[in-house]
């Protein structure tokens, strides 16, 4: 894959995030159940916080593009952390949690009366291409898988700022962010929300033996192939 290929990729991927990001904050107007429901606007959802780390991903790669080499290098290291940490397991969860909840009943997680006012369009984006758009990432160049315990760690602040975020939402002002948490019993909703995480660093496992397998031959020389200018599959 040529350098030009790559920073064109990254370049298509930050405009479209970013249209994304701007059409959910300033033109979604989703009527609520309950007036409160609207508190924290599109903040309640993962889908969006992902959307959002998806938008900081594409800038960071875009960033690395076009900056001197010296500069480059120091993002290195965070970048490959971050994208095969957070933003590649989150992908996967996101778009197998919603789909796996849509195909076996659409009104727990994105109920019919939702499509007069979400677009399709947006809909895919969120929750089907960040998986094409995360694979694509994934196999244009070797990133440098971080250490196991390191990655975990970075998976539980996840966990950690949105169950409590969840949770908060929840107990405190009594908005329960998806239907299906509506219908759960309080022992269902810990079971719900453990096996929600348990599932999250399952998909960390899955990144792991997806980047080896993309990479098993770049393996053994131990560093990250920079986007411009390294070496990337043909």
């Amino acid at each position: 894959m040529s350098t030009l290929m790559i920073k064109t990729f990254h370049a298509i991927g930050f405009a479209v995030y970013a249209f994304g990001i701007y059409y959910s904050e300033v033109h979604l107007d989703i009527p609520q159940r309950n007036p409160k429901h609207k508190m924290f606007g599109r903040y309640k959802y993962l889908t969006h916080w992902n959307l959002m780390l998806q938008g900081a991903m594409f800038t960071l790669f875009c960033i690395i593009d076009f900056a001197p080499l010296r500069e480059k290098r120091k993002l290195l290291k965070f970048r490959d952390h971050t994208f095969l940490s957070l933003s590649l397991p989150t992908c996967i969860f996101v778009s197998t949690f919603f789909w796996g909840l849509y195909v076996f009943d659409r009104e727990l997680i994105f109920p019919k009366q939702l499509e007069l006012y979400y677009p399709a369009w947006l809909n895919h984006l969120s929750h089907t291409a960040i998986i094409v758009f995360a694979l694509i990432e994934l196999s244009l160049y070797y990133h440098v898988q971080p250490n196991r315990n390191d990655g975990f760690v970075t998976v539980l602040g996840l966990v950690t700022s949105y169950v409590g975020w969840l949770m908060y939402l929840g107990l405190r002002h009594g908005i329960w962010v998806y239907p299906v948490l509506e219908v759960l019993s309080p022992v269902f909703l810990m079971v719900f929300v453990a096996v929600s995480i348990l599932l999250l660093f399952g998909c960390y496992m899955i990144t792991e033996k997806m980047n080896r397998f993309f990479w098993r031959e770049y393996l053994f020389i131990g560093r990250s192939f920079l986007a411009p200018g390294s070496s990337s599959k043909t």
